[in-house]
C-alpha cells in the first residue's frame, strides 16, 4: 500500500508565502546598515593611509634634519 499523497491547498501556500514576506521585510534595512558601515570603513582606511604616508614623508624629514 502506497501512502495517500498530501493535499496542500492555494490558502495555504499564500498563508506561508505572506508570512515568509512578513520575516523577510527587515532584511532590506539590514543590507542598507551594513552598506554604510562597509562604506564609513572604507573612508576610515583611506583617510588613515594618507595620515600615516604624511607622517612618514614627515618623520623621514625630521630624521634627515636632525642627523646632519
Amino acid at each position: 500500500m502506497s501512502p495517500e499523497p498530501a493535499e496542500i491547498t492555494l490558502r495555504e501556500v499564500y498563508d506561508i508565502v505572506q508570512e515568509l514576506k512578513f520575516e523577510l521585510a527587515h532584511i532590506p534595512r539590514i543590507a542598507d546598515d551594513h552598506e554604510k558601515r562597509i562604506r564609513n570603513l572604507e573612508r576610515l582606511t583611506w583617510s588613515l593611509s594618507g595620515i600615516a604616508t604624511i607622517l612618514g614623508a614627515a618623520l623621514s624629514q625630521l630624521i634627515t634634519v636632525l642627523s646632519k
